[in-house]
């Protein structure tokens, strides 16, 4: 019969290994930055939710600069700005309306470390830390950091004890608006963490 018969191939065609290399890629990029065999799904969620709550502030504190910026209020807006204080930052969320107390609460609340409602404005007992970046900082200056994790001016520390996250890394956010999960060897590293600035009180 003179139809077509089907052939066996030996190997891969290129483009079998060309999608297959594209599949691969994929699959690494979406991995979380700080995945470790000890890192379970629980883990993950936890500075996942820390990213999230990080996005939330930011978002609140950038509509709380811009409208400054629009009305020429001066100390008001990003840390920075409002005087380089938690206290002062915070109150000015919750008195301007960009955030509720309970909201606030929430979003500075993480595993093992609950703050309450009547807390928001004291820095002790948070699970994120909050640093003065001003209008002018540049957009890689870090803005706020899983409390484990402490950016100076000599480089940034993680210690693997402390609240919330220990060994299983630190959650960074920048001004610019884009955080990172990393693992705590690249505390030190500025590149991957972001610019110095100094932490609010």
């Amino acid at each position: 019969m003179g139809g077509m018969t089907p052939r066996n191939h030996a190997g891969m065609t290129l483009i079998e290994v060309i999608v297959l290399l594209v599949i691969l890629l994929g699959v690494f990029l979406v991995m979380p930055t700080c995945s470790s065999p000890h890192l379970g799904t629980k883990g993950r969620g936890e500075l996942s939710q820390a990213l999230s709550n990080m996005k939330q502030l930011h978002l609140a504190t950038q509509q709380m600069a811009l409208d400054a910026t629009t009305d020429a209020t001066t100390n008001v807006g990003w840390p920075g700005n409002s005087g380089g204080t938690f206290t002062n930052w915070t109150t000015q969320l919750v008195e301007g309306k960009y955030l509720s107390k309970e909201e606030l609460a929430k979003l500075l609340s993480g595993p093992g470390i609950s703050v309450r409602p009547a807390s928001v404005f004291v820095s002790n007992n948070t699970a994120l830390l909050v640093y003065a970046v001003t209008e002018d900082s540049d957009g890689g200056n870090v803005f706020l950091s899983s409390a484990n994790f402490t950016n100076t001016a000599t480089g940034g520390s993680c210690d693997p004890s402390a609240k919330p996250f220990g060994t299983n890394g630190f959650v960074v956010f920048r001004k610019a608006g884009h955080g990172a999960i990393l693992q705590g060897r690249f505390a030190g590293r500025p590149n991957e963490v972001g610019l110095f600035t100094p932490l609010c009180h």
